[in-house]
């Protein structure tokens, strides 16, 4: 930083006292040599920062402002002398006046870029992250919380990257508006999934709302509904801008998912985006990329390729796709991806295959529940009930789920039929489980559908049914 030429008076960075009287005679600095005077004692070095970042709630609010300010272009440029301040970096977020928040938390995000150890974790700033997405910050620092968000696995802040994403793209010419949009595109990857990404393109798209469910099975349905909501106000024009972005990417493997859904979008110009922007990712596609990404020592890399390879065709990549899935070494969270991604193919027999496999049952009623969902609906109704029927009660949960996003509300008979055929446990599931069907599908579909069962049915089905 530069240092004031006239300030001729040598800071002692190790005198504690000293630093706080120089910093609190910054309120007599005139505004035109304050630049100046703040960076004098930042450079200092010693314990200055972090008396600064101590004595910030006691200062003025437009001193601490342009103290934050020097203090995150510090950080940005210097982030391993971050390492030690970091929880004094958390305090002061905790203690500054809110308009020094966003600063704080940006410098916080680069530190954090440059250090691995799990005490300099971002993960526990998620609330101060979504204050900060939900404030008038410009788009710069938006990002920076987004980068938080995502290290928090924040999937609660959604809805409002959309929202922020659908104001910036007026002003895409803007290199800030362009990194913005890239950056919450690859949050949303990695907080929602491929079905979100899909859904940016057409929020229409029934199988993209199916598999966005299934994956969210544990999310809060008020999320749920809430992104829902955000993703229908999107419209095509919104589509095309999202591809154009990706074409522009260095690496636009991880958008796949999109392209793939632009290429079968009703409107002629984001199809034709979408053309060009699969065939430089079809390029990308070499067997040797694919097996690099595969058996990269990072989980993080392993996880981006199998989500993304579920975009290409089963010729393409279902074979490592199935292999993946099926590797009895890699986590839960890539292996399950990798299923949902065989899901996106309709890769059936591959699902077929791996629902048979013993290493892991967890993967492979997984694997069975989606199947189901492929076939030919009788048949995955018959397939999942008999699942659900014989399922071992910690997976119970799991193919319940399966079973009742497959089930219609016409196929209340076909339940009571399954119900009365079984044993006296399965009885006792199925009546557990119909409970929560005429509860969950209840409207006007299920009430015809039960006006069509003999009497009795009726009778045993209203005890059922919640008042």
């Amino acid at each position: 930083m530069k240092k004031s030429k006239k300030d001729k008076v040598k800071i002692n960075s190790m005198d504690i006292a000293g630093l706080r009287e120089r910093i609190l005679d910054l309120q007599k600095v005139p505004g035109r040599k304050l630049n100046d005077a703040v960076c004098d004692i930042i450079d200092a070095g010693g314990y200055s920062v972090a008396v600064l970042l101590d004595m910030l709630p006691e200062l003025p609010v437009k001193l601490q402002q342009k103290i934050v300010e020097k203090i995150e272009d510090f950080f940005y440029f210097h982030p391993e002398n971050g390492v030690k301040l970091f929880r004094r970096l958390k305090k002061a977020l905790e203690r500054a006046d809110q308009s020094c928040h966003a600063r704080l938390l940006a410098a916080m995000a680069d530190i954090s870029e440059k250090v691995e150890e799990q005490d300099f974790a971002v993960g526990d700033l998620g609330d101060q992250a979504m204050a900060i997405l939900e404030s008038d910050a410009d788009l710069g620092r938006l990002s920076k919380a987004i980068e938080v968000l995502v290290k928090a696995s924040e999937s609660r802040s959604i809805p409002s990257i959309i929202k922020i994403m659908v104001k910036s793209i007026s002003g895409l010419d803007n290199f800030q508006n362009y990194q913005f949009v890239e950056t919450a595109l690859l949050a949303l990857k990695r907080l929602g999934g491929e079905p979100v990404m899909r859904l940016l393109i057409n929020p229409s798209s029934e199988t993209a709302v199916r598999q966005l469910r299934l994956e969210w099975r544990n999310h809060d349905e008020k999320l749920l509904n809430e992104t829902f909501s955000v993703l229908q106000h999107l419209d095509a024009d919104f589509a095309q801008v999202m591809l154009k972005v990706v074409d522009l990417s260095d690496f636009n493997l991880p958008f796949i998912a999109m392209i793939n859904e632009g290429v079968s979008h009703s409107d002629k110009w984001v199809r034709q985006t979408a053309v060009a922007s699969m065939q430089k990712a079809s390029e990308a596609l070499s067997p040797e990329v694919l097996s690099r990404m595969l058996n990269d020592s990072a989980g993080e890399v392993r996880l981006m390729a199998a989500t993304s390879l579920g975009g290409f065709s089963v010729e393409q990549t279902g074979n490592v796709l199935e292999e993946l899935a099926s590797r009895p070494g890699e986590s839960r969270e890539i292996r399950l991806n990798a299923l949902y991604a065989l899901f996106a193919q309709k890769n059936l027999g591959a699902l077929k295959n791996i629902a048979t496999q013993p290493d892991s049952m967890q993967i492979a009623v997984n694997a069975q529940g989606l199947a189901a969902l492929l076939m030919p609906h009788e048949d995955g109704l018959k397939s999942q009930t008999t699942a659900y029927c014989l399922a071992k009660s910690e997976l119970l949960g799991e193919v319940g789920h399966y079973l009742m996003e497959l089930a219609e509300p016409e196929d209340i008979e076909y339940l009571i039929k399954a119900h009365s055929t079984g044993n006296a446990t399965q009885r006792e599931r199925m009546i557990d489980f119909i409970r929560q069907f005429v509860d969950k599908k209840a409207g006007p579909r299920l009430n015809v559908a039960i006006g069509r069962l003999a009497e009795p049915e009726q009778k045993a089905l209203r005890l059922l049914m919640p008042a």
